[in-house]
């Protein structure tokens, strides 16, 4: 949320936080693009992606995997 209010427009999430996305509101999510990491390697490309290329995706919630 602090992303959204400071003006960020892309967050790099590391897959281990990835159940913090579900406390983040709705209207904060639609102006945030999230990415969600699962190694430093993904890091390190997604920082780095030129500004020309597309934004990552959104991030979609998953259904709980019951663990």
């Amino acid at each position: 949320m602090a992303a959204a209010r400071g003006g960020i427009k892309r967050v790099l999430l590391p897959a281990r936080n990835r159940k913090d996305y579900e406390d983040i509101p709705e209207e904060v999510r639609k102006g945030v693009a999230f990415t969600r990491l699962e190694n430093v390697d993904e890091a390190i490309r997604a920082a780095l992606l030129p500004k020309t290329s597309p934004a990552p995706a959104k991030m979609r919630p998953r259904a709980a995997s019951g663990t």
